[in-house]
């Protein structure tokens, strides 16, 4: 059977009848990052290349969805984010890094940018892997939206992996012979119970050290006032929020991709109360904010964004991980999901670390090879993980991986 495909690049050009179908198709497993709300809102960002594709069959109904979208890899710190032994992975790394100490190339992305976890696309069962493939690499093949070639490179991202730590799963890839499957920091995950109502239930089942620790936090955040901003207050606030988002951002070793200050209003505009953007206070100065997507099944950490000295004075970016928490269970949320970064503190609040896998394939041939290379012979480097529960669920990450 052959399916029709549908491209837009603006999301007037669907009407809400269409959005309407596209959230009926993607109940079966949701995804905030891929729910029209979402997709509205990156849409409206004029400076972002993102386009939204859908498969049809020939009776008229979806049977796949996905976004791609065309933008810019930058990593400026080697060896921060990978471990290895063998020769190959340095010789790789210090080709890859030469010139002025930054590798950086334009990538085409089949998921989201700005999130980890599993929100490229989705498929009906009936639509076979190998179906999907074709279909996936037809999706990344469209041209840009100014009607130029994509970028060369091409990333799918990302899909959870159930395989023991301690078996490898970066190197030749399981998707396709000509691709390569990459590894980077776990995303951390907070898997809540229907019974915790709230959150000093949450903190009551952690072990004691991890109770102390939040007292801990809380006492040393209690001059922060905490706001959650309108619509109004994010447009008028655009500005200060994107330059604390920024502060944050500036120091990352690794970015693909950026947030826009038109993102916040967006998005905001879409999901509502759904969307809280949390300004902190101190004194009456905004010195940090934090913003998230909170529904039924996930609560999504979005961006968080603080004044450096305050964070550390302050406690502000643990206290923001307390907020996603609260957040999570007064919603009724299945997990928070925290991101891939501050990964022991993120530990030693109850977060545990679930394993991504990306899929990349690079044109320029001895770039693919020496990326494969690294893959093969090096692994993400994951500091000691804490143990906040009595179980065993992050034991075998407490002395690193």
């Amino acid at each position: 059977m052959n399916y029709r495909i549908d491209i837009i690049s603006s999301s007037d050009q669907w009407s809400e009848e269409e959005w309407s179908k596209w959230d009926e198709f993607l109940a079966f497993e949701p995804s905030a990052y891929l729910d029209s709300r979402s997709i509205k809102a990156a849409l409206d960002v004029e400076t972002r290349h993102l386009q939204i594709v859908k498969w049809i069959n020939e009776s008229e109904e979806i049977v796949g969805i996905a976004q791609v979208e065309d933008t810019h890899a930058v990593s400026a710190v080697q060896g921060k984010f990978l471990k290895a032994e063998k020769p190959f992975f340095k010789l790789a790394q210090k080709y890859l890094y030469r010139g002025d100490g930054v590798f950086q190339f334009d990538v085409r992305v089949l998921g989201t940018v700005l999130s980890s976890g599993d929100h490229a696309y989705r498929f009906k069962q009936e639509i076979s892997e190998k179906r999907q493939f074709k279909l996936i690499h037809q999706a990344l093949n469209i041209p840009m939206i100014d009607g130029s070639k994509p970028p060369k490179s091409s990333m799918v991202k990302d899909h959870y992996s159930e395989k023991p730590w301690s078996e490898k799963i970066a190197g030749k890839s399981g998707w396709h012979c000509n691709w390569i499957d990459l590894e980077f920091d776990p995303v951390m995950e907070v898997d809540l119970k229907r019974d915790w109502s709230t959150f000093e239930e949450y903190s009551a089942a952690l072990r004691k050290k991890s109770r102390t620790k939040i007292r801990r936090i809380i006492r040393g955040s209690e001059e922060l006032v905490l706001k959650n901003l309108s619509l109004e207050e994010v447009e008028k606030n655009s500005d200060l929020l994107h330059s604390l988002y920024k502060q944050v951002y500036d120091r990352a070793g690794f970015t693909l991709g950026k947030l826009y200050k038109e993102d916040l209003i967006s998005l905001k505009k879409y999901w509502g109360d759904d969307f809280p953007v949390i300004a902190y206070y101190l004194e009456d100065e905004m010195v940090g904010f934090q913003c998230g997507i909170i529904t039924d099944h996930t609560t999504e950490a979005y961006f968080v964004g603080f004044m450096l000295e305050e964070n550390i004075i302050h406690f502000m970016y643990q206290r923001m991980l307390l907020e996603f928490i609260k957040q999570g269970i007064a919603k009724g949320s299945k997990k928070i999901v925290m991101g891939r970064t501050a990964l022991d503190i993120k530990s030693s609040l109850g977060a545990c670390p679930k394993r991504l896998l990306c899929h990349m394939k690079v044109d320029n041939l001895l770039i693919h090879i020496l990326t494969r290379g690294v893959a093969l012979t090096s692994s993400p480097k994951i500091p000691p993980l804490k143990r906040a529960w009595d179980d065993d669920r992050v034991s075998i990450l407490a002395a690193g991986n």
